[in-house]
């Protein structure tokens, strides 16, 4: 009789150390396709959304939807907050029931954008944006983008902004709540509680793609930003990991004491950045 030969223990180890090697290299490249192709739907989402925005105001006399969930239908929300079945309306800080994907979709269903033809609810939601979760009820949060308060509290016609194109329209929220509360705030260097009289994070900005982000602008495109201080990642990774901290920017009338060591000199040039595309740029305007 024959017998069958079986591998050897060195055969087999090498096979081991061959898929080992071979799984190193497949698996980054894998996560790599994968965020790249996030960040392809994400930028045609925020140029989707920013193009209804700014063809909107040509329709409208130069007035913008408004960036605020929470205003009137006459002055036409982009979005609502998020809505339970019953009709209901969910709380940000809410613990139970939790706000669920349907219950945010029916409250982007009752806004302008939505009315307007920006139909799609995947429209909304970034497909990197799986970082986040709620402070108060631990679930994801749908809506990935948020409009800057600039537009509408302080400017209110298309005619007033400068350079369109070099001023945001939409961002990557990093909100912590429930839900994207309101719209999304920036400190300005003469914001009379601002302290530091410089441009300064107030509410959380994503980074959904690697050392990237999505940003859209008043004239309808979209960009990829490369973000550039460590310290505005860090700032964001704090701010999740510590279930604690609700502040993400300013306590009160004084800095989030909380937030102190992401002050490090030379870690400003993603705040200069943000402000260089703020749509006020004169206390006069405020």
């Amino acid at each position: 009789m024959t017998r069958k030969k079986g591998f050897t223990l060195i055969e087999l180890l090498v096979v081991i150390a061959i898929t080992s090697l071979l799984l190193s290299i497949i698996v980054p490249a894998v996560k790599m396709a994968k965020r790249k192709a996030a960040m392809a739907v994400c930028l045609t989402n925020v140029k989707n959304l920013s193009l209804a925005w700014y063809s909107y105001q040509g329709e409208n006399d130069g007035r913008f939807m408004s960036a605020s969930p929470t205003a009137s239908d006459a002055q036409a929300p982009w979005v609502k907050h998020p809505i339970r079945e019953d009709g209901t309306p969910c709380l940000p800080t809410s613990t139970n029931p939790p706000v669920t994907d349907d219950d945010e979709k029916r409250g982007i269903a009752k806004g302008k954008m939505y009315e307007y033809g920006v139909d799609n609810f995947d429209t909304y939601h970034c497909p990197g944006d799986t970082y986040r979760k709620s402070k108060y009820d631990g679930t994801t949060i749908f809506r990935s983008y948020a409009i800057p308060s600039a537009l509408g509290s302080g400017i209110t016609r298309f005619h007033q902004i400068t350079s369109p194109s070099s001023r945001y329209n939409f961002v990557e929220e990093g909100e912590g709540r429930n839900f994207n509360f309101g719209a999304w705030e920036f400190y300005t260097p003469w914001d009379s509680f601002n302290e530091f009289r410089e441009w300064y994070w107030r509410d959380p900005i994503s980074i959904n793609h690697g050392s990237s982000g999505i940003i859209g602008f008043c004239d309808g495109h979209a960009e990829i930003h490369v973000w550039q201080d460590s310290d505005t990642k860090a700032r964001l990774d704090f701010y999740f990991s510590n279930p604690s901290i609700t502040d993400y920017g300013f306590g009160g009338n004084a800095l989030n004491t909380a937030f102190a060591p992401f002050r490090t000199p030379g870690q400003n040039n993603d705040t200069q950045y943000m402000g260089r595309g703020w749509a006020i740029q004169s206390p006069t305007r405020k």
